[in-house]
């Protein structure tokens, strides 16, 4: 069983993309590449032939496409037959979905179920929205609101789907650190808890806007705590200066506790750039007490189009100014990594105030800028790394979503499968900063996670495999090189201008490189589709048949997960998709116009248009003016009418037909 996630950042540019690279007509070359890859006949790596020879049963990769399939439904099958689909922000809206105008149909696939969240609290209409397609016959019901807050339920960020025996969450985690973004979380762990009290398994998926592991952030990005090291320093000179110290029996050097100075460890040297940041940091904080945000301009070279940016600057002691940081939209933007006072909210369900980080924390980009400028302290290169693989070089501890991820695998016992499977991988991000680029220099963030309780654990194919390494296999599958070669299709995929003009097209060749053989891992989908890459989880072929054949409840949570199959009126059912309109519009009408334009007086012929309409669907035709007629007879105009249809009965039987028209109309709509 192959379960993909992957954030497409608007569902529908991202299916636009789709059908235009991947229209049946154009899916031959594609379906050979992706065939090739599921079945082995390129080569592979070391590691995965001789996994390729354990006993595990092998999974079906036959991979075929139908010339009259939808471009969607062909997508899915060069990826290796997906049987769940994950997907976060489709940013559709529930009228699209409920009135079926949803973009290219994407609500229905063949072979598949879909089950939605779409935002419809008024804060977050038209974003958000999660979705999951899985495949007929392996999902028993479904639930839109599973965090049983309407406040959180209205944010379209979650939707459970019940496997028989587990459930599978699909998340979009908020962003940031802010008191909706724990609320969540905690919502979203005590629904985990209950499905496990039922005697559920668990598996969650999605975009999780937060970080667990020092690897899953650029090394440049990593934080340092200041305080920590001006306190080392301090430790140091007490244990050095203030030591107590007396001689025994026997001459020895001893402090008052009776040890032997002679065998205690000296004091551990600093490394220099801790002494570095020691002996200046006093100036640093000094000279960022004349920061200011400064207005600029920026110059699109191609269009003359200018754009108002903001930079952060200082005044050093000789008085001359420093420019600190990129250019930002916002002035908050470009003094928001110079500040470093502790960061705290209002927790409002507890009436607790949280630090979120904590006093002259930066990160080591952040650190190593200001030693340059304000200090004129250069880090070379590896100096840099050697701050970034320090122990004192962490992802930022304080952190309430880390914590809260903490104790999701430590207490509630669930596993971070990718990082199971592959815990010396490093540079192996999922999202990264699409405006500056930062894909084609692999500058990014795993953000994107697949947790399984450790139960499930077993379940998991661990024989599928190494880590994809672009267009070709790499002799270290783990290291950043390999990394970038992925997430740049071996330098086929290239960075656009900054002066516009969008993101540049690629070869088929550089699309292509997305597929490969079924795996838990990353599916290095191209930028051109989303700032986001699909992550995958394969379990074992013989997971399906602990699932089994399952059949689909019709229960309330699962039918309002399905707001494409909401139930229409006979009248909208019958007609067709352009009468329907009609229909409505001229049930609504009360003028004598409209009333009169369903009515044809007894010598007068219909119009030719109408005849040719009865013609092909005489049925249908007859049928929508049973259902329909008596509620455009309703209108005052039609009572005014002195002109009888032909074969017209007494009032008394017309009364009697009308109430009869009436009940069965009101039967059929209300459904």
């Amino acid at each position: 069983m192959l379960i993909v996630s992957w954030n497409v950042a608007g569902l529908k540019p991202a299916l636009q993309r789709i059908h235009e690279d991947y229209s049946p007509s154009s899916c031959a070359s594609s379906l050979t590449a992706a065939s090739n890859a599921a079945n082995g006949t390129k080569a592979t790596t070391a590691a995965t032939e001789n996994n390729a020879n354990s006993s595990t049963k092998k999974q079906d990769t036959t991979i075929t496409t139908t010339a009259n399939a939808c471009p969607f439904t062909n997508y899915l099958q060069l990826h290796g037959n997906i049987d769940i689909l994950c997907l976060q922000e489709h940013k559709i809206p529930l009228s699209q979905l409920s009135s079926r105008a949803e973009p290219h149909r994407c609500s229905t696939i063949p072979g598949y179920e879909s089950f939605w969240s779409c935002a419809t609290d008024q804060k977050s209409r038209g974003f958000n929205g999660v979705v999951t397609y899985a495949k007929t016959g392996i999902v028993q019901s479904a639930d839109s609101s599973p965090l049983q807050d309407p406040e959180l339920d209205g944010q379209g960020r979650c939707i459970m789907t019940d496997h028989g025996t587990f459930v599978l969450f699909n998340v979009y985690v908020p962003n940031g650190i802010h008191p909706n973004k724990m609320k969540f979380l905690h919502a979203l762990q005590n629904s985990m808890r209950v499905q496990r009290e039922s005697g559920k398994h668990v598996v969650l998926v999605g975009d999780m806007n937060l970080k667990i592991d020092k690897r899953d952030i650029y090394w440049k990005h990593r934080v340092v705590n200041v305080e920590e090291i001006l306190l080392e320093q301090q430790q140091n000179q007490q244990k050095e200066g203030k030591q107590h110290c007396s001689k025994n029996a026997e001459g020895e050097i001893t402090d008052d506790n009776g040890d032997d100075n002679s065998k205690r460890a000296s004091t551990t040297p600093l490394s220099k750039w801790k002494t570095d940041v020691q002996n200046h940091w006093d100036k640093i904080t000094t000279v960022l007490e004349t920061i200011e945000a400064v207005p600029c301009q920026t110059t699109n070279p191609n269009t003359k189009q200018t754009f108002n940016r903001w930079r952060a600057r200082v005044k050093l002691a000789d008085g001359k100014y420093a420019i600190l940081g990129t250019y930002e939209e916002s002035a908050e933007d470009a003094l928001f990594h110079y500040t470093f006072c502790e960061l705290s909210y209002e927790d409002s369900s507890t009436n607790t105030r949280t630090i979120c980080r904590k006093r002259n924390v930066l990160s080591v980009e952040v650190l190593t800028e200001l030693m340059s400028k304000i200090v004129n302290v250069s880090w070379d290169p590896k100096t840099q790394r050697d701050v970034a693989n320090s122990d004192e070089a962490n992802l930022n501890p304080d952190s309430p979503p880390y914590m809260w991820m903490k104790a999701l695998l430590e207490e509630d016992g669930m596993v971070d499968v990718f990082r199971h499977m592959y815990p010396e991988a490093e540079g192996r991000f999922t999202c990264w900063h699409q405006q500056k680029n930062r894909r084609y220099v692999n500058e990014g963030g795993r953000i994107d996670f697949t947790l399984v309780d450790r139960a499930l654990l077993d379940h998991v194919d661990t024989s599928s495999g190494s880590l994809r390494c672009g267009t070709k296999p790499h002799s270290d599958p783990f290291g950043e090189e390999a990394a970038l070669m992925a997430c740049t299709s071996n330098g086929m995929f290239q960075a656009p201008s900054f002066a516009g003009g969008g993101i540049a097209q690629v070869s088929k060749r550089a699309l292509d490189s997305q597929f490969g053989p079924p795996h838990t891992g990353m599916i290095y989908t191209p930028p051109s589709y989303s700032d986001h890459i699909a992550i995958s989880l394969l379990m074992k072929e013989s997971f399906k048949d602990v699932v089994g054949q399952l059949t689909l409840q019709s229960n309330a949570p699962t039918r309002k997960s399905q707001p494409h199959k909401k139930q229409q009126s006979m009248m909208s059912f019958l007609c067709a998709p352009g009468a329907t309109k009609k229909a409505a519009s001229s049930t609504s009408s009360k003028s004598s116009t409209s009333a009169s334009s369903t009515t044809v007086a007894a010598g007068q012929k219909r119009p030719a248009q109408q005849q040719e309409e009865e013609v092909k669907d005489p049925k249908a035709n007859n049928l929508k003016s049973y259902f329909a007629g008596p509620v455009e007879k309703k209108s005052s105009s039609s009572k005014k009418s002195s002109t009888k249809p032909a074969g017209s009965k007494s009032n008394a039987n017309k009364d009697n037909k009308k109430h009869k028209k009436n009940s069965l109309f009101n039967h059929f709509s209300k459904k």
